[in-house]
């Protein structure tokens, strides 16, 4: 694994907040954040939901940030990402303790929708900040330190969760769960001051407009690309839980599997630097695409744990590129001084497939089972993987 950069002589001040300390708060809150997503599919289950019912669940998570994510990389651009991260934490912290407070079915709509609101807070103003800390390689490397931190988080959430499901039940697993993103809300305490609050740009934004975005080819392929990418993960999250607790596995193992998909997401990333210098980050992108569609399809044909956490790891080796490198390409192909704007947009078209795509295919799941979902969902990542293609005319 290659060693953590330091940052470039001509990044900001030492002042401002350091690689290390921004990762580690990302872990904290992503991972209490990743947890609950999982809790509250399972507890939905456990309280008599079926999968229509469980898809508008994890569409709400999407709700906020497809409202949002634009204005909140606008305020990054122009006032700092001091605010955003800081309120996004205590509101991420509030979201996981209300079905805690108050253990009911419709407690976990109202969560979701909090969750939602302080992820996006989070996540635009992080992923703008890390990538501001560099210049060229060395933002790549800090963008992909980010996708490894964030796959850690991925990989001690679900796994928390559903082992704090089995041996304390679905209410106490919100406390614990609340603890980790508290634990970062305790670190932000100590290097608030040090986050920047100021505008990354001294342009005129009064003749900007989101449609300039939309102009980019290369930019417009990104953006679809890492929607059809988010609809998978999505997708995902969702119905390997649904799939596990139809063939009777436990709260653990289903846990343990979608830790096994986390794990090889970081092994991935991990390698993500020296593969994007082999072939190319597009390149890079386009491959990861096929080999999740492939291994997607798969999924509905095993029932044993093993079997299925295998498969998911290998599942997991592709789609983990695809997070970090759509973010990486949509970055670069942002215009100077609007990167938190870009990554924005990008999220709002990402939470654009959260909140339609596990209702749409909640319908289908509903109507036709679980197998012909995780189908429909092998041809959406094959189509990533076709648009994902750089063509000759692409500068």
């Amino acid at each position: 694994m290659p060693r953590p950069p330091e940052r470039d002589a001509a990044s900001p001040p030492t002042r401002i907040i350091s690689l290390y300390e921004t990762l580690a708060i990302v872990l904290l809150w992503n991972a209490g954040y990743k947890g609950v997503r999982v809790a509250s599919t399972l507890y939905a289950l456990e309280l008599g939901a079926g999968p229509f019912d469980t898809g508008l669940l994890l569409a709400v998570y999407g709700l906020f940030p497809l409202m949002l994510a634009v204005q909140v990389g606008k305020i990054g651009d122009r006032y700092g990402v001091r605010l955003p991260i800081v309120a996004g934490t205590v509101v991420s912290a509030l979201g996981i303790l209300l079905p805690w407070i108050w253990p009911a079915y419709p407690m976990l709509f109202v969560s979701a929708a909090v969750c939602g609101a302080g992820f996006i807070l989070v996540q635009v103003s992080m992923q703008s900040l890390v990538g501001s800390l560099g210049s060229g390689r060395t933002r790549t490397l800090n963008l992909n330190w980010y996708a490894l931190v964030v796959s850690t988080s991925d990989l001690l959430g679900p796994v928390t969760a559903g082992f704090s499901i089995d041996h304390f039940g679905y209410v106490r697993t919100y406390l614990h769960l609340a603890l980790l993103t508290l634990a970062s809300v305790v670190a932000l305490f100590f290097v608030a001051r040090r986050l920047p609050h100021g505008a990354t740009s001294q342009a005129d934004r009064s003749q900007q407009r989101m449609s300039d975005l939309f102009r980019n080819h290369n930019m417009r392929r990104m953006l679809l690309t890492s929607g059809l990418v988010m609809g998978g993960l999505d997708l995902f999250q969702l119905y390997l839980p649904l799939h596990g607790h139809s063939v009777g596995l436990s709260a653990s193992a289903i846990g343990v599997i979608l830790g096994a998909f986390a794990a090889a997401a970081f092994v991935t990333r991990a390698l993500l630097p020296t593969l994007v210098r082999r072939v190319g980050e597009e390149a890079a992108l386009c491959h990861a695409m096929f080999l999740s569609a492939g291994t997607f399809f798969l999924i509905p044909m095993f029932q044993d744990p093993l079997v299925l956490a295998v498969v998911c790891f290998v599942l997991g080796l592709g789609m983990g590129l695809g997070q970090p490198l759509t973010v990486m390409l949509t970055y670069n192909y942002s215009p100077a001084g609007r990167h938190g704007e870009g990554l924005g947009l990008r999220i709002a078209i990402n939470n654009t497939m959260h909140v339609s795509v596990p209702a749409v295919f909640g319908a289908i799941g509903a109507l036709f089972g679980l197998a012909p979902v995780f189908w429909a969902s092998s041809a959406m990542l094959a189509a990533g993987g076709y648009t994902a293609r750089r063509s000759p005319r692409d500068p």
